[in-house]
């Protein structure tokens, strides 16, 4: 199994359309900052509040996730790789590695994220006279984005298998959230908060705007749709390849 899930993690990281990947994973925070021009409205805050509010939209992070743990199923299906894959590993041992390396790379990806971004936040508190301060809710905006993304490329590298289609899975994985999501925690929160996004991002921001449930429930949702994705890929896979 190591070395299906090394071969996976190699495969995943090669090629020029990996930036694209990368970019998609740097693109999802920024867009959820600019949406709502409040986010950079900090006169009045202090440094603390002021670093928290800037450092929210990594919450949403788990959203790129999803779309980096797909990108490892949808490639091979893509390029039609994925019966030579099948046939040298066998279903069991190339759905398990190709989940749990999309994990890794997108735990790895996201450290990253969270440098460029804090050193980007650390530039705009310094523009409106403010410093850096990591307090708690600080850390637990990073530990919740980070179990997000495990959750999230989880749940990506599901819905690639389902699917077997890069374009209908990025649209699942990164259009339905950042579209149809967001226009519902505006409309109908009640409802929205119990999507995969949401729930997710509640990890790292629980309660938000009263909007997003807690952190037991949020932790509670994922992890029920995470395990019912994987649990439905898993079928139709296994059913697929007889």
């Amino acid at each position: 199994m190591r070395g299906v899930i090394q071969s996976e993690v190699l495969r995943s990281l090669s090629g020029l359309s990996i930036l694209a990947v990368y970019l998609v994973a740097l693109l999802v925070p920024a867009f959820v900052l600019f949406s709502d021009g409040s986010r950079l409205a900090l006169a009045g805050l202090d440094s603390g509040a002021a670093t928290v509010r800037l450092l929210e939209p990594l919450a949403w992070s788990g959203i790129s996730a999803a779309f980096v743990g797909a990108y490892g199923v949808t490639r091979e299906y893509y390029y039609g790789s994925i019966e030579r894959t099948l046939t040298g590993v066998g279903f069991g041992r190339a759905f398990s590695g190709k989940l749990v390396a999309g994990a890794a790379i997108a735990i790895v990806l996201s450290a990253g994220i969270f440098v460029i971004w804090t050193a980007g936040v650390s530039l705009i508190l310094a523009q409106n006279g403010l410093g850096l301060t990591l307090t708690q809710d600080a850390w637990r905006v990073y530990a919740g984005a980070l179990v997000g993304a495990i959750l999230g490329a989880l749940i990506g590298g599901a819905v690639g298998w389902i699917t077997r289609n890069y374009y209908v899975t990025a649209a699942i994985v990164l259009v339905f959230p950042m579209a149809v999501e967001f226009a519902l925690l505006r409309t109908a929160p009640e409802v929205a908060r119990f999507s995969p996004g949401m729930a997710i991002a509640a990890l790292s921001v629980p309660g938000h705007q009263a909007r997003l449930l807690e952190f037991l429930p949020a932790l509670g949702v994922g992890v029920a749709w995470t395990a019912g994705l994987v649990a439905i890929a898993w079928v139709r896979g296994r059913r697929r390849v007889g």
